[in-house]
């Protein structure tokens, strides 16, 4: 039994008679059983003949007949052995593809002929219930916009011709209308081209199936001639190359919880644990909580190897600028100028106290250099 071709056969639940049975019918014509086991019949059995002479009326001569010896052996045993193989498998083919609740209805029949004479007496007259299912399963089928639409056509197609069978044919023009509603956004100049129609009774499938596949061809060839773009991939705004690998997402919230950290500390080198300042808080400085904090920075940063820089080779001169000393407002008073320069030299803030003070030393010191004088 080829696997291939029991997948194409549905089992049969009571209610998909009318897409089981061309299915199962075509798959025991396949396997050469549908000739043999259901269109022809038993096949009637053959015996020898013999002569029985019986005797005539007085004067007359003897009757001869000829009958059945059925003490021999049939002379077509050969096409009766046959024909019971076949009806064997079709019939274990039929019940295989029937539903438990099925099979047992037909589980005493002998001859796959019965069964199927039986199925479709029972289940081959559709009811309006399978009817509506196959008028639904052509209203929810849609033509795609980016694959071939001949198999999206035959299976609507599919759909009215068991409607026919069922005896609910649809006119032509209604069918040819259902397809065109069918039609995806891309074939909208088809719609507006059928629609220019004089008469509706015009229209048939086969007139709507060329149009839709010659609009699909016509597309697969504007695509061969004119291939679409790829999008362009994103490029980098900055070409600069970082080191090392990129940062983990604890790396990126250390320096955030660094300064947190020290917006909440106190202004004094230390904190107090315990109460609010009280007898019974013990003084902790916040040394060992940041030697911590460090050891767990470092855990946590990938270890790289770098090969050793050169020392560094740099003159003083090179790195070191000038002071500067603003210029300080001439006035009136040369001790008060030379106290305000004084001050700027030696970084000084100049409030009042701090220029009495340098002003009074000044004094002295210009006085202590006239007495030498």
């Amino acid at each position: 039994m080829s696997n291939s071709l029991t997948q194409l056969v549905p089992v049969f639940n009571g209610t998909n008679y009318m897409v089981w049975a061309p299915a199962m019918k075509n798959y025991l014509l396949a396997q050469g059983q549908w000739r043999n086991a259901i269109i022809n019949p038993f096949p009637e059995r053959i015996y020898p003949q013999k002569e029985v002479i019986t005797k005539g009326p007085e004067g007359g001569d003897d009757i001869v007949k000829l009958i059945d010896d059925l003490s021999q052996n049939t002379l077509n045993s050969d096409d009766i052995e046959l024909w019971i193989e076949n009806n064997d498998k079709a019939r274990g083919n039929i019940m295989l593809w029937l539903h438990n609740i099925v099979t047992e209805k037909f589980y005493a029949e002998e001859h796959a002929s019965s069964i199927w004479e039986a199925l479709e007496k029972e289940y081959g007259k559709p009811g309006i219930a399978a009817i509506y299912q196959e008028f639904t399963g052509a209203l929810t089928t849609n033509i795609p916009d980016n694959s071939d639409p001949s198999f999206a056509f035959e299976k609507i197609i599919s759909h009215f011709t068991r409607m026919s069978t069922a005896k609910c044919v649809l006119p032509e023009h209604l069918k040819a209308m259902i397809l065109i509603s069918k039609m995806p956004p891309s074939m909208t100049a088809l719609i507006q081209l059928v629609c220019q129609m004089d008469d509706v009774i015009q229209l048939n499938c086969d007139k709507i199936k060329k149009m839709i596949v010659h609009s699909w061809e016509q597309k697969l060839s504007n695509r061969s001639i004119h291939p679409p773009q790829q999008p362009q991939a994103a490029r980098r705004i900055s070409a600069v190359q970082h080191s090392g690998p990129p940062p983990s997402f604890q790396q990126q919230q250390q320096p955030q919880q660094e300064e947190q950290g020290q917006g909440n500390q106190n202004p004094q080198r230390g904190g107090w644990r315990g109460g609010c300042g009280g007898r019974g808080g013990t003084f902790r400085g916040t040394r060992a909580g940041k030697n911590k904090q460090n050891q767990q920075q470092q855990a946590a940063r990938p270890i790289e190897e770098h090969a050793p820089s050169p020392a560094p080779s740099f003159v003083f001169g090179e790195i070191a600028s000038p002071l500067l000393v603003p210029d300080v407002p001439r006035s009136m008073y040369p001790n008060f100028s030379n106290t305000l320069s004084l001050a700027h030299c030696i970084g000084v803030k100049p409030t009042i106290e701090t220029v009495k003070r340098l002003e009074v030393g000044e004094r002295a010191s210009i006085a202590g250099t006239a007495e030498q004088l």
